[in-house]
């Protein structure tokens, strides 16, 4: 099929949306995504009567919403699953940057000069631009570990679990009984949408829920420092109450991404 067919797509970016864990990274793909949006206004007004420049700028424009996907992505999805596969958005964010490129050079030639100046401003912002994954690493780390080490028993597995759980969650801010549910509740809407067809996914995010449920209690008492008895997570209708309340807010919060 050729460029030019394929169907522009439009994925508006909501003013409310919250990069959880790839701030940085959103932030620079979200301004590229800017500067290239307002650009393609003048392109399309100055209709370039050239197939090639025609082509680049369908693919441009699915390109844009690849781009936008990714932020969306960022905002909706559990912050220990982002942490985890941090290194593929961080190579999606490094081929979309590319793709800008190539398509944007392809149009510059079959533009008129003030026009191809501004492609050629674009052009050396993708160039420098750059792409960080910042305190993730070391939350990904950790939980990749889980799945390298061969435990010799069960009382060193789940040592190690909680030692990497507690780590994770600490570099995420995932750090109060709220929180812990706001991700066991994105971690449940991501397993509602994935696909059959892909096993290793559903039992990735089966397996983060499966710690978050398994070591809450130990997760809010690390973050809380503090073990004394008025702050004892084992007082049953303490949970009940503070999980009712939650619930609701967290209901909110996911019904906004």
């Amino acid at each position: 099929m050729s460029r030019n067919s394929a169907t522009v797509l439009e994925i508006p970016i909501a003013s409310n949306c919250k990069d959880k864990v790839h701030n940085s990274l959103c932030s620079e793909l979200h301004r590229l995504i800017d500067r290239i949006s307002l650009v393609i206004l003048d392109i399309e007004s100055a209709r370039p009567n050239c197939k090639l420049a025609i082509e680049a700028l369908c693919s441009l424009h699915l390109t844009l919403a690849k781009a936008k996907s990714v932020i969306k992505d960022c905002s909706k999805c559990s912050k220990l699953y982002l942490a985890i596969t941090s290194r593929r958005i961080l190579s999606r964010c490094q081929k979309l940057r590319n793709a800008f490129e190539l398509y944007l050079t392809e149009i510059q030639g079959a533009v008129t000069i003030p026009l191809a100046d501004k492609i050629s401003a674009i052009l050396h912002d993708l160039r420098s631009a750059k792409f960080c994954l910042e305190f993730a690493e070391e939350a990904r780390k950790v939980l990749l570990s889980l799945f390298e080490k061969n435990f010799p028993d069960e009382d060193s597995m789940e040592k190690e679990e909680l030692e990497a759980i507690q780590i994770a969650t600490s570099r995420l801010e995932i750090k109060s009984a709220f929180s812990v549910l706001v991700e066991k509740a994105s971690i449940k809407n991501q397993l509602d949408e994935v696909n059959e067809t892909n096993p290793k996914e559903k039992e990735l995010l089966e397996y983060l829920l499966y710690l978050l449920i398994k070591y809450r209690k130990s997760i809010c008492e690390f973050e809380d420092g503090d073990h004394s008895p008025k702050h004892d997570f084992h007082d049953q209708s303490f949970e009940v109450v503070e999980e009712a309340l939650c619930e609701n807010q967290v209901n909110d919060e996911v019904g906004d991404l």
